[in-house]
């Protein structure tokens, strides 16, 4: 749900200034400031590490293209930022689409599009039928970078939908979730050089987000800047800033050189973007 209402509730409290104590005064600021954390603002400003080893850079783009993608621009992305590879969720098969002429490497199957610049290798996918539903909500690559080979998951993880109209159906999805997020965990901690990317269907201040994925490097989380929504709300026309729920995670190998949302490609989400090197001296 949308957390506007921890910072409405500050401007309320602002218009009865006058009737605050002292004390209250001196600790609206901190809260006025926690509200800001609390509607995921990041503030990242201080200097990162930097790729000091003149190591090749490689961009990589998740999207999840559920509501459709306008190709103009989508196209229009690729000319700005010539990502090397695209992780996308609740896609149709791009396989043959003219955009991605440039983009020799493809794979799409139940819902779940790789499309890459570089040579991979298709390890495993899973499916939804493990949770009774259908298409895959998960996908894992190996593609090998100047002689690195780098483990990714592209990922769509089950949502509660319509929470108000089934409501006794709410326990199993949560279960759902539990399971697919553990199991990520269990693949990411048996490998090294890991990215998992793709709509996560969870906040970074999820109770089953922080004890699954805290560990890993957030591309937004660690290294973007102002408020980075990932999931509008759309409801007769009107589209309402939501939550970051799509994300791009880093093992500790890696070195994040630049991560931020984009512009929707059509449909209610918008692509998270990260361009990355590796620390380990070896890319």
């Amino acid at each position: 749900m949308p957390r506007y209402w921890f910072i409405f509730c500050c401007l309320l409290l602002a218009t009865q200034w006058q009737r605050l104590s002292a004390l209250k005064k001196y600790s609206f600021p901190l809260i006025f400031a926690t509200s800001f954390y609390y509607l995921d603002f990041q503030l990242n400003i201080m200097p990162k590490d930097l790729n000091t080893k003149n190591l090749n850079s490689y961009t990589l783009v998740s999207a999840n293209l559920g509501e459709g993608v306008e190709l103009e621009r989508l196209e229009y992305l690729i000319r700005l930022y010539n990502p090397d590879i695209f992780t996308f969720q609740e896609s149709q098969n791009l396989s043959n689409f003219e955009t991605f002429k440039d983009y020799p490497f493809k794979d799409c199957r139940g819902h779940l599009c790789f499309i890459s610049k570089h040579e991979f290798k298709m390890i495993n996918f899973l499916e939804y039928s493990m949770f009774s539903g259908y298409g895959n909500w998960a996908a894992f690559y190996e593609v090998e970078i100047n002689n690195i080979k780098v483990s990714i998951a592209n990922v769509h993880l089950p949502t509660v939908r319509r929470v108000f109209n089934n409501y006794s159906n709410f326990d199993d999805i949560h279960s759902s979730r539990v399971i697919s997020a553990s199991i990520l965990n269990q693949w990411a901690s048996l490998k090294k050089n890991v990215i998992i990317a793709g709509d996560f269907n969870m906040t970074v201040t999820d109770n089953l987000y922080q004890r699954n994925f805290i560990e890993y490097q957030n591309a937004i989380t660690d290294y973007g800047l102002g408020f980075n929504n990932t999931f509008d709300y759309i409801y007769r026309g009107f589209t309402i800033p939501g939550v970051r729920v799509d994300h791009i995670l880093f093992s500790r190998e890696f070195i994040i050189e630049k991560a931020n949302t984009l512009e929707s490609l059509g449909g209610d989400h918008r692509p998270v973007l990260s361009t990355f090197t590796s620390n380990n001296g070896e890319m």
